[in-house]
């Protein structure tokens, strides 16, 4: 296959088939038709992968039939076994069960199914798959393109759908393994639901389109009356209205101008107080200041005079009292100490030692 495009509508036709094949099987079983899908859509698409699949991988095994057999029964196997794992693990369900079924693996896979895995592989790639790729050939590129984008949208929408639906079921325990007629009439509750809702949600959001259509409409002629007033006038009514309009601009202008003037001397005057009254507190603060040196130096001369003056005090007085004590010496005393100057020495010293005791 050498188109992109091609493996997608493959994709398609085989899970439309298989979800034909399954429903078609269900209403011969249970006499009643069951969706055995797991998407809300007509299709299977474990059946579109694995065609993909083989084709891709075992192409050149095509003229090998018993290789094509068994490489099939191996590729699909595989295929089923994991996907009814992963899902079982995501959804807490199962969409098939064969453990009543010979040569069975886990109830994922059976022989009785493998064997026309097998044989449809062989046949697909051997016969189908080129009928097929000449038939999408034939038709037009563009057409092909539109074709594949819708399917691809609509699918991608109802994976989307389908996987927030059976999730919601997740928690729930289920009475049989097989459990696809149940989720089939869990599914076709919730699907309505979800119908009903979106039907609303699009009745509502096409009132709130009309509504902002109706409005768009009124601004739209509201603009228009007021174009073509303006297109009706005369060159001279216009230049007056634009006049007029020019005046009334330069008034508002002039009017903001003298606004901003006034606010502006304002906030000077509240500056200019600010700052005389911080220069008072400065000026108050500079003469305490000063105020407060002049007293220190005031008072540190006078304790200065006053220390001056008791050690002048104190020197009259000790010479008062050496010359009084001189004077009062007797004539014999004073030629003694003129006689013996060491004696006299000697007595000073004591008389100092004595003072100061």
């Amino acid at each position: 296959m050498p188109n992109l495009e091609l493996y997608i509508l493959l994709f398609f036709t085989y899970s439309f088939a298989g979800w034909f094949m399954e429903s078609v099987g269900g209403i011969i079983n249970v006499k009643k038709f069951i969706n055995r899908g797991f998407l809300i859509g007509p299709y299977c698409p474990v059946y579109g992968i694995g065609v993909v699949i083989i084709t891709v991988l075992l192409g050149k095994y095509k003229n090998d039939i018993p290789a094509l057999f068994f490489l099939s029964i191996l590729i699909c196997g595989t295929l089923e076994y994991f996907t009814s794992y992963i899902m079982e693990k995501l959804f807490n369900a199962r969409w098939w069960d064969y453990k009543n079924r010979k040569f069975n693996i886990n109830g994922r896979i059976c022989l009785e199914t493998l064997i026309p895995f097998g044989i449809a592989g062989s046949l697909i790639l051997y016969y189908v798959n080129p009928f097929f790729e000449n038939l999408y050939l034939m038709i037009p590129d563009t057409i092909r393109h539109i074709i594949v984008s819708i399917l691809s949208i609509l699918f991608i929408i109802d994976v989307i759908v389908s996987f927030k639906i059976i999730s919601s079921f997740k928690g729930e325990i289920y009475a049989n393994k097989d459990n696809t007629e149940e989720i089939s009439e869990k599914v076709k509750d919730k699907t309505e639901d979800v119908l009903m809702k979106a039907e609303s949600d699009m009745i509502t959001f096409s009132r709130k389109v009309r509504i902002k259509g109706l409005k768009w409409q009124k601004s739209i002629k509201y603009k228009r009356d007021r174009i073509s007033s303006v297109i009706s006038e005369t060159p001279r009514e216009l230049a007056k209205r634009l006049d007029f309009q020019r005046s009334v601009m330069r008034n508002r202008i002039n009017e903001e101008k003298e606004k901003l003037n006034t606010q502006l001397r304002l906030k000077y005057s509240e500056y200019e107080l600010k700052q005389k009254e911080k220069k008072l507190v400065f000026n108050e603060n500079v003469q305490k200041r000063k105020d407060d040196l002049e007293k220190l130096q005031k008072a540190s001369k006078e304790k200065v005079d006053n220390t001056i003056k008791n050690i002048k005090s104190s020197s009259e007085e000790f010479t008062n009292r050496i010359k009084n004590e001189f004077k009062s010496k007797s004539i014999l005393t004073k030629r003694l100490m003129e006689a013996f100057p060491s004696l006299q020495v000697k007595r000073l010293k004591d008389k100092n030692n004595k003072r100061q005791k």
